[in-house]
């Protein structure tokens, strides 16, 4: 009696079943998406399944508001977003172009005072030191 449920319980089960709910995220041109909707129609468990899914999203889709900003809502958002880029200078074009040009210049600065820290002779004489630590660790142990 055992065997006989996990049989069935097999039965009713497809490995692909997970699977399905990514056909909505699937271009249809894609060869997985092909392969997949060749096996719905193939699968009765797994379209069954699938078609459980469908009802339930269009049902969700029903259920969920849409949204729609209002004029006012929208004017606000608008004049606020305005003011920010006030605020940030951003509409000044040149202005932006110049900062922009600075941040590159001052990261580019860094980036070559970390070369050149690289290769000081502080950093030097610690390699020194790591490599006779090292030279002694091989011996030693």
């Amino acid at each position: 009696m055992q065997e006989s449920k996990i049989t069935k319980s097999f039965q009713k089960n497809c490995i692909h079943t997970k699977h399905i709910f990514s056909l909505y995220d699937m271009p249809k041109n894609d060869e997985s998406y092909k392969a997949m909707k060749k096996h719905l129609e193939n699968c009765s468990i797994c379209n069954n399944e699938f078609q459980n899914f469908q009802a339930k999203n269009t049902q969700a889709l029903t259920l969920i508001p849409k949204f729609s900003m209002d004029r006012d809502l929208r004017q606000t958002f608008e004049r606020e977003v305005v003011e920010l880029f006030k605020a940030m200078d951003l509409n000044d074009r040149k202005l932006l172009k110049r900062n922009v040009k600075q941040g590159f210049i001052f990261l580019d600065k860094m980036g070559i005072e970390f070369i050149r820290n690289l290769f000081s002779k502080a950093m030097i004489k610690t390699y020194v030191f790591a490599l006779v630590i090292f030279i002694g660790l091989k011996i030693f142990l």
